[in-house]
């Protein structure tokens, strides 16, 4: 293993080990994230994707971490209880499932944010429902 590894190297394997750990896919772990295919977690994976911000708050609310705990050697769970998840069904008959700390139903839009930036947006006029997701707490 080299020396020096960047800190998107470093955020790629520990995607892949958290993942590897949590027993999940990749297509389990971008349904997570709220994402239709898993494209996004195999390409940052094997470093082919560069890891933008909302990616690493994404995949540090799935994973129950900090997201600068992925940019260290060893990820750790944050000090905070994981933010509590919702499944968001539209008139299309989608469920999309979203790892938010807040929610903002507006009048056009329904924002889910996350430490303050939006990870979800979508036109209030479609919700059909927004339901709170019961967590059970994760086996340390």
């Amino acid at each position: 293993m080299p020396e020096s590894v960047t800190a998107a190297e470093q955020v790629a394997a520990n995607v892949r080990l958290l993942r590897i750990r949590h027993g999940w896919t990749q297509a389990e772990l971008a349904t997570r994230m709220g994402h239709d295919s898993p494209q996004a977690v195999w390409s940052t994976e094997v470093g082919r994707r560069r890891v933008t911000v909302t990616d690493l708050v994404e995949f540090a609310a799935a994973f129950g971490v900090t997201p600068e705990s992925l940019m260290f050697e060893t990820p750790v769970a944050g000090d905070a209880v994981s933010p509590p998840r919702y499944e968001v069904t539209t008139d299309s008959g989608a469920v999309q499932e979203v790892v938010a700390d807040s929610v903002e139903p507006g009048e056009t839009w329904a924002s889910f944010c996350l430490n303050g930036t939006p990870v979800f947006l979508v036109p209030a006029a479609r919700v059909l429902g927004i339901r709170l997701i019961q967590t059970e707490a994760r086996d340390a």
